[in-house]
């Protein structure tokens, strides 16, 4: 503080003296000094048809760096002396081919003729022979000379996905329980459930039964995660995670790549015994990016007409279960009312029509819930006998036939 105190005296006196005896501004105007002649580097922009050899040949050795190699790359060196990360040493990358690379940031300047200190971001991104996906965000700087790159400056992070693509497998639990010591890693999963899954819905031809038998249920994440990311899923009797909770999954990570498990009995094609899958994921648990559903499954066919059945079905048993599958003041109940309607495509609305066919000694057969030529039969002797047209069915039958009955 004493020292610059008194260089501030000693340049004020000195400045003081100097005033003193300069001559009259008036008489002798004083010029300008002449301006300092320096030269800013120039900045040369990425050309738009052609990426230059060097950002090919930079990205190339930062490859093999964050594969934990030595650069080998012709004419590409790592300074020593530089400063160099790689913000993740777990995962090498094999197995990983280059998909691209997306440059975001390219400058150069030119330092002399023949020499430019160049400064480069942007992603490189990787893919797997069964599409898995990846990336790692970077940011380089080197300088070009006609001996070559050399790499002063590095930074390689991996890029966490904001949306990732999960795929989900239906597997009986009888494979999986025979396979289970010869799986280890994610690859070996995923090909086991391509191998043997089922299919989570059924159309025409394919198992309507609607029994339930023991299955899992495996979510694949096709993007790698971060190690706090959450990836969760929710097996429920409704969509979106509501209604009764039908299994618990668990969670397997191999080195970023997730595989969520969960085991139960369900009924594949069954609309009653219906079960709905939902995969939830977020970036980071805690921060401000919200959970996102990337995955939605159900065990029903999703066709148009499909989708419209459930969601009647899915409004008409809301409403049952808050009270309207009571009888009402009259004593008939929701089939009689016409507040529930039974479709013969879905076996368990079957059922329920052979069950009151044959308490009506109409219907002979097994409650075998298929709407066979015994079942219809049935029902053309009771539509007979109160005057409704052959091989009809609609709500004005369903009230008819359960009417009396309560239900």
């Amino acid at each position: 503080m004493r020292k610059h105190i008194l260089l501030t005296a000693l340049i004020f006196c000195g400045l003081l003296m100097t005033a003193c005896n300069m001559p009259d501004l008036q008489s002798a105007p004083v010029e300008p000094p002449p301006p300092m002649d320096v030269q800013a580097p120039v900045a040369v922009p990425v050309p738009p048809a052609k990426a230059p050899s060097d950002i090919e040949l930079v990205t190339a050795a930062l490859v093999e760096r964050l594969r934990g190699g030595r650069i080998s790359v012709a004419n590409v060196t790592l300074d020593p002396d530089g400063r160099h990360a790689v913000g993740e040493l777990s995962f090498d990358y094999a197995g990983f081919d280059v998909q691209d690379v997306a440059v975001t940031g390219y400058t150069v300047n030119v330092i002399e003729p023949g020499s430019a200190l160049v400064v480069l971001e942007g992603a490189i991104l990787f893919k797997d022979i069964i599409n898995r996906r990846t990336g790692v965000y970077f940011a380089t700087q080197y300088i070009m000379d006609k001996d070559g790159v050399n790499i002063t400056k590095s930074v390689m992070t991996p890029i966490p996905p904001d949306f990732p693509r999960v795929e989900t497998f239906f597997v009986p639990q009888s494979k999986l329980k025979e396979a289970a010591s010869s799986l280890v890693t994610y690859t070996d999963y995923y090909l086991f459930a391509i191998e043997n899954a089922e299919p989570m819905t059924y159309g025409e031809g394919g198992s309507k039964s609607g029994f339930k038998s023991e299955y899992y249920i495996m979510s694949f994440c096709k993007d790698r995660l971060f190690q706090d990311s959450s990836l969760t899923m929710t097996v429920t009797s409704r969509p979106n995670g509501a209604g009764d909770k039908l299994a618990e999954a668990i969670s397997i990570n191999d080195t970023g790549w997730r595989i969520l498990i969960a085991g139960g009995k369900f009924a594949p094609g069954s609309s009653r015994n219906k079960f709905h899958v939902g995969v939830a994921y977020q970036q980071n648990p805690g921060g401000y990016l919200p959970e996102v559903v990337v995955g939605a499954y159900s065990n029903v066919k999703q066709d148009a007409a499909s989708l419209a059945a459930a969601a009647q079905r899915e409004v008409v048993e809301q409403t049952m279960e808050q009270g309207a599958a009571q009888p009402d003041a009259t004593g008939e109940g929701p089939l009689a009312r016409g507040d529930v309607y039974l479709n013969p495509i879905f076996p368990e609305d079957v059922e329920v029509i052979q069950v009151r066919l044959k308490a009506l000694g109409l219907y002979t057969g097994k409650i075998d819930r298929n709407y066979g030529p015994l079942t219809k039969k049935a029902l053309n002797a009771f539509n007979k006998r109160h005057g409704f047209p052959k091989d009809q069915w609609n709500v004005g039958v369903q009230k008819e036939l359960f009417k009396g009955t309560g239900q």
